[in-house]
């Protein structure tokens, strides 16, 4: 099984919502949606007026968290299928895409019926491993993400990790640290969707393919996607034929991890990656990459992250169709004269 997709909402799209989004994937002739969580607003507000219901019941409110004092009059989370009680304190969420959890369950019900998979990235200013308060941020949003994401009964829960600084070693531990405080939050909150950290295509960015190992070895209860367009920035060996994809994708299924992958076009300014284009306009080809995935029975996941979203997406699903069809073609024997 192959799916095709978009990380974002349709650009024909005239619905901004997730329904809409789901919608318009599957009209496209898509079946992946990676729904993209932008920048982040919230607000506390007093829960008295709606005690003894829960935090998911709520009309046209998106709560994210329950606060609730413990003995020492100090506020923590209690999660979002407590009860509400008088004295409780929500974290309301402000996203454009859905107003409270009957939007996302209509988009979540919708999205089955057309078999049309959703994952969510999250916000990509986060930043794991520098100045303290951004952490803590990065870390909440991320976590809030998981939220939106379980009810959507997405696949994955997509993040970047932020810029490394000059004590890289100290970076990568303070990565670590933040991603098991993330993956422990999610697991003690039942969140269902798996944390996976993207690859990264820029030196200063923390991701390379060794910091990547080392972070799914040391914190339980996170995977990896696959950007193929940051891979081919930061190798100096660059992927472009055949058998190079191949070993990537085969490296993947060694490793146990989703094969689920990113593509766009790549545009380089002295020698490193400047930015994300049109797959025609890159650099980087599509067509030996399809070549090598015609190879792979496994069920796999393209995801078009170009700028022009769908008309990417359905580029690659051609050009992935003629890869099979050339398949076939080398594998059946013409009929005796």
């Amino acid at each position: 099984m192959y799916r095709f997709g978009i990380a974002g909402i349709p650009l024909g799209s005239k619905g901004r919502t997730v329904k809409d989004a789901v919608e318009n994937t599957f009209q496209l002739g898509l079946n992946y949606l990676e729904i993209q969580l932008f920048r982040i607003s919230t607000q506390e507000r007093e829960m008295r007026d709606f005690v003894g219901l829960k935090p998911k019941d709520l009309d046209e409110m998106l709560l994210v968290d329950l606060l609730r004092s413990d003995d020492d009059g100090k506020y923590k989370s209690v999660g979002l299928n407590t009860v509400i009680e008088e004295d409780d304190i929500g974290t309301e969420l402000f996203w454009s895409m859905a107003r409270d959890y009957k939007e996302l369950s209509l988009a979540r019900d919708v999205a089955k019926e057309l078999d049309v998979k959703i994952s969510l990235h999250t916000p990509y200013y986060v930043d794991f491993c520098n100045e303290e308060r951004m952490i803590l941020d990065s870390i909440q949003h991320t976590i809030w993400g998981g939220v939106i994401a379980d009810a959507l009964d997405s696949e994955y829960l997509i993040t970047h990790l932020g810029l490394a600084s000059k004590d890289r070693k100290k970076s990568l531990a303070k990565t670590a640290t933040s991603l098991k405080q993330i993956s422990e939050k999610m697991s003690s909150l039942k969140i269902k969707p798996k944390l996976c950290i993207e690859n990264s295509g820029k030196e200063e960015v923390i991701g390379s393919p060794e910091e990547i190992d080392h972070l799914l070895s040391s914190v339980k209860g996170i995977t990896s996607i696959t950007n193929i367009s940051h891979i081919y920035s930061s190798r100096k060996n660059s992927p472009t034929e055949q058998e190079e994809f191949s070993e990537i994708v085969e490296e993947t299924k060694k490793k146990k991890r989703p094969l689920y992958f990113e593509f766009s076009g790549v545009e380089f300014l002295d020698q490193s990656e400047y930015r994300i284009t049109p797959i025609k306009k890159g650099n980087l080809k599509f067509e030996p990459f399809a070549d090598a995935l015609a190879d792979f029975d496994d069920e796999i996941t393209l995801i078009s992250f170009s700028p022009l979203l769908e008309h990417d997406a359905l580029y690659m699903k051609v050009i992935f169709e003629r890869s099979i069809l050339k398949k076939i073609g080398k594998t059946v024997k013409p009929l005796a004269q």
